[in-house]
């Protein structure tokens, strides 16, 4: 094969001969990781392919390496049921008696039918639906404003 066709081989990717380097390269790279886990003593399994590089490995083999090191890690750590804490029924009881209760509000009406209703703002919030609670807006000084900041009540009448 001429220099000039090994060149233009070369460039695209396509020499044999390349390839054969690569691939002595790795197995070089390979033995030397597993030469100095050897003197360092870190443990291998028998037939583990962590020492192969991933470029020489199949796809199945890929696969299976995968799952054995999913099941590696699964064997260090103990089922979650041992390591999560477990509540003793008064426990829960504490715990859901501290958390505040929703209920749900049904509609009864516009806020201006409401506040002569219970004439009293609190009791009024109370009536709110979850939609008209985020559409108003209730001041320190007993007024209640609208998205656009008018005033619907001004603490004595509706305006």
């Amino acid at each position: 094969m001429s220099r000039v066709a090994r060149s233009v081989l070369r460039k695209i990717g396509f020499d044999p001969n390349l390839d054969e380097e690569r691939r002595q390269q790795l197995e070089r790279e390979a033995q030397e990781r597993a030469a100095t886990a050897a003197t360092t003593g870190t443990p291998r399994e028998a037939g583990s392919l962590e020492a192969v590089p991933d470029e020489l490995l199949s796809e199945s083999e890929k696969r299976h390496e995968k799952y054995r090191r999913q099941q590696a890690m699964a064997g260090r750590f103990t089922p979650a049921a041992e390591r999560l804490p477990i509540m003793s029924a008064e426990e829960r009881k504490t715990r859901d008696k501290d958390r505040p209760k929703w209920s749900q509000t049904p509609f009864e009406g516009p806020i201006e039918k409401l506040i002569e209703k219970y004439k009293d703002l609190d009791e009024v919030r109370k009536h709110l639906t979850l939609g008209q609670s985020m559409k108003y807006e209730f001041t320190e000084d007993g007024k209640v404003l609208d998205k656009q900041g008018k005033l619907i009540y001004d603490g004595e009448k509706l305006v």
